[in-house]
């Protein structure tokens, strides 16, 4: 199989190879409820988006054999959303499940709202809302594991560690909301 998977849209998946025992229980994507994505993006401060990148990347290397960096991928999401969410929608479409991916729309979405955390008060605060354009991929990516992984049960119960972010940050995104918005006295 080519390593060069995101390079060459042509390629067609050979479904012995991508089938193969080692990856029979294992999801092609990292997908979480909506819910958890949007609470835990806000209270991570975006920091979880760049979570959800890394899981993402790092099983499409170990299925593909590509030879990326995921931290790195991830790191750059702004960057590299549009390879991500192309691997997503290829994989939907290549297992003949009917969902679409408007991929570069999203790409230059999530591009453009990461930049705006640079704007003045309170218009910063619309950068929180970039996980609007990740919710489309991760619902396909979703569609995609259960298509090939019928038992497949999506990822929607929050850690202790989850929780422990979900309680601090959340309580500073309040503060800095407040803080933002209430006119100085």
């Amino acid at each position: 199989m080519n390593n060069n998977r995101l390079g060459n849209k042509e390629e067609k998946f050979d479904n012995d190879t991508i089938n193969s025992s080692s990856f029979s229980n294992e999801p092609y994507f990292f997908s979480v409820s909506n819910f958890k994505l949007v609470l835990m993006s806000i209270c991570t401060f975006g920091i979880y988006e760049l979570y959800w990148f890394y899981k993402n990347w790092e099983l499409i290397k170990k299925r593909w054999a590509q030879n990326i960096m995921p931290f790195w991928r991830a790191f750059f999401a702004p960057i590299w959303a549009y390879s991500c969410f192309e691997e997503i929608k290829n994989s939907a479409i290549q297992n003949r499940l009917s969902y679409s991916l408007p991929t570069v729309f999203l790409a230059i979405g999530y591009f453009i709202i990461q930049a705006l955390w640079r704007l003045p008060d309170p218009y910063w605060l619309l950068s929180f809302l970039s996980f609007v354009f990740i919710i489309p991929a991760n619902n396909v990516a979703l569609r995609v594991n259960e298509g090939v992984n019928p038992s497949f049960e999506n990822n929607s119960s929050f850690s202790g560690t989850n929780i422990t972010a979900i309680v601090i940050g959340g309580l500073l995104f309040v503060l800095g909301l407040l803080e933002t918005l209430m006119p100085s006295v």
